[in-house]
C-alpha cells in the first residue's frame, strides 16, 4: 500500500513537471515569435520608400492551406503578403491607402484563363531550408468545396522581396516590385499553349 501511494505521488509530481516544462517551451516559442516581426525596415523612410528598405521574414509553413514542402522542394517557410502584416503607418502614410491609390493588391481573384474555375493570384515571401529568402508569385485554382491547387509558381531569390499585383481589363496580371515605379512584369493566359505565360519575365534585382 505504501509503495502504491509513493508511486502515485511520484506520478503526480512527474505530471506537474511535464506541464511546467511544456509551459516554459510554449512561452519561449511565443517570445521568439514576438521578437521576429514579419517585416523590418532599416533606413530613413523619409528619404527612401519603405518598400525599398523593407526586409520580410516568412513566419508560416503553408500558403492557403498548401504546405510549403508541396509548393517547392527545399522551402521551409512561406508567407503570403497581406495588408494586416504591414505596419499601418506605412500603408496609410498621409492618411490615404497607398496601395489602393496605386491600384495594387497582394491578392486578386478572377477567372484569368477564361474557364468557369475561379483563380487567385497572390504574392509572398519564402525562405528555403538554407536560410535564403526571395519572393514568389502564385496562381491557384479555387474549386468550389475543394482544396486550392497550384497553376503557376514563379520564385526569385532576392534581398528585395516586396511584390504587389494589379489587373488589366484584358485579364493580364501585372506583377510589381514596387508601389510607385516602372519595374513590373506581365503575366497572361496563353490560349495557344494552354498555360500562363510571362509577356516578359520578372526581374531578379
Amino acid at each position: 500500500m505504501m509503495y502504491d501511494r509513493l508511486a502515485l505521488r511520484l506520478t503526480h509530481e512527474l505530471q506537474q513537471l511535464i506541464v511546467a516544462l511544456c509551459c516554459i517551451l510554449i512561452s519561449g516559442a511565443v517570445v521568439a515569435h514576438a521578437e521576429q516581426p514579419f517585416m523590418t525596415v532599416e533606413g530613413d523612410t523619409s528619404s527612401t520608400a519603405w518598400w525599398v528598405l523593407a526586409d520580410f521574414h516568412p513566419l508560416t509553413t503553408e500558403v492557403r492551406g498548401i504546405p510549403v514542402s508541396q509548393i517547392r522542394k527545399g522551402w521551409c517557410k512561406a508567407t503570403e503578403f497581406r495588408k494586416d502584416l504591414i505596419p499601418r503607418q506605412l500603408l496609410f502614410e498621409g492618411g490615404a491607402d497607398a496601395m489602393e491609390a496605386s491600384r495594387q493588391s497582394f491578392a486578386i481573384e478572377g477567372n484569368f484563363d477564361g474557364s468557369p474555375m475561379k483563380q487567385v493570384a497572390l504574392v509572398g515571401v519564402y525562405e528555403d531550408c538554407k536560410g535564403a529568402r526571395g519572393r514568389f508569385v502564385m496562381i491557384l485554382d479555387l474549386p468550389a468545396g475543394g482544396k486550392p491547387s497550384i497553376r503557376l509558381l514563379e520564385a526569385v531569390k532576392t534581398p528585395h522581396q516586396y511584390t504587389a499585383l494589379s489587373l488589366q481589363d484584358d485579364k493580364t496580371i501585372v506583377v510589381w516590385s514596387c508601389m510607385d515605379c516602372d519595374d513590373f512584369a506581365k503575366l497572361k493566359w496563353d490560349r495557344k499553349r494552354h498555360k500562363f505565360a510571362w509577356l516578359h519575365p520578372p526581374s531578379s534585382d
